[in-house]
């Protein structure tokens, strides 16, 4: 069985904790039939456990229960995950870890992940799990998702994406963990700065939806979580130096410290638009020229938003 996961960026700036899309950078899980094991390749392999502790195999086993209720997980499973989207960096590698182990449970137990009550199922488990849908919601459907909860359940909707954008990725080389960042932010705000975030999160999804992005470096634009997030290296300055290069929009990639900007919008579509990808190249290399004169290190990546979100290939009907 492999299970493959996109990686995603929260927030996009003023939809804290609700909006989100995926990005087509991915990390595929392989399960066999063996003695246990767990092995990690590629982004984390230093640092994150190749035990029972793991979070992918807790995910399993919770996917699995939810597939199968009052039974647990067979033994006689070995794992390994070749992982792409690096760590801590803003890029939802925890919710890929999450949303890919509940992927394999159901599917070990005998659920179509791509079946719609499936894919259900996985959104109500991870986004319990994780508290908030931002980031799960695209990497379960892919695309750019708006994700609510009402009644006790979850909820998302896709928005439209342009053909023709791209992302360039600003991803520094140290961590930022979500949890500490959130801890940061005010319990409160003002009736002012709701409003701010109110009218860019409507012209956000506007942009998107109509493929008018001419508007976006104002549609980006947060008061919530950026402006306290953003201070340990300058995120002012990376947005600015991205909507100077050509950037349609920049923001924190939720919780940082990776920025994104966002390039397009024009028409087209990236495959017979070099102009998008030179200017793409532009964005970046101007992002990086300001990360350096401000002495943090980090590399920059260009990526396109993807439609598809977790995947599962079985070569057996017999795992369950």
């Amino acid at each position: 069985m492999i299970i493959s996961t996109p990686a995603t960026s929260a927030n996009m700036g003023p939809g804290f904790d609700c909006f989100g899309f995926a990005v087509d950078i991915r990390n595929d899980l392989f399960v066999e039939r063996g003695d246990f094991v767990f092995e990690i390749e590629g982004e984390g392999a230093g640092e994150l456990a190749k035990d029972e502790t793991n979070a992918i195999y807790a995910a399993v086993k919770v996917g699995y229960e939810a597939a199968r209720p009052g039974r647990t997980l067979p033994r006689g499973l070995k794992f390994k995950s070749v992982n792409r989207i690096p760590p801590a960096r803003g890029l939802g590698s925890s919710s890929a870890a999450l949303v890919s182990g509940l992927a394999a449970g159901l599917a070990l137990g005998g659920r179509d992940i791509d079946a719609p009550r499936t894919k259900q199922i996985l959104l109500q488990l991870a986004s319990d799990i994780e508290g908030h849908p931002d980031n799960v919601a695209p990497a379960i459907y892919g695309g750019f998702q708006i994700s609510i909860n009402a009644d006790n359940q979850w909820i998302t909707q896709r928005v439209n994406c342009p053909q023709d954008v791209q992302t360039v990725l600003f991803i520094p080389k140290f961590q930022s963990l979500t949890a500490e960042t959130r801890a940061q932010l005010s319990k409160t705000m003002s009736l002012q700065d709701a409003v701010f975030n109110i009218s860019r999160a409507g012209l956000l999804v506007n942009a998107f939806a109509t493929g008018n992005l001419e508007l976006l470096s104002y549609a980006t634009q947060d008061l919530i979580h950026q402006p306290i997030r953003g201070k340990p290296f300058k995120l002012d300055d990376l947005i600015d130096s991205a909507l100077k290069a050509g950037a349609a929009g920049c923001f924190m990639s939720g919780a940082g410290p990776t920025v994104l900007a966002v390039v397009g919008g024009h028409g087209g579509e990236i495959q017979n638009d070099t102009a998008g990808t030179f200017k793409a190249s532009k964005v970046a290399d101007a992002m990086l020229a300001t990360s350096r004169a401000n002495k943090v290190d980090g590399e920059v990546v260009i990526a396109s938003p993807t439609e598809t979100g977790v995947t599962a290939w079985i070569e057996s009907s017999s795992w369950a």
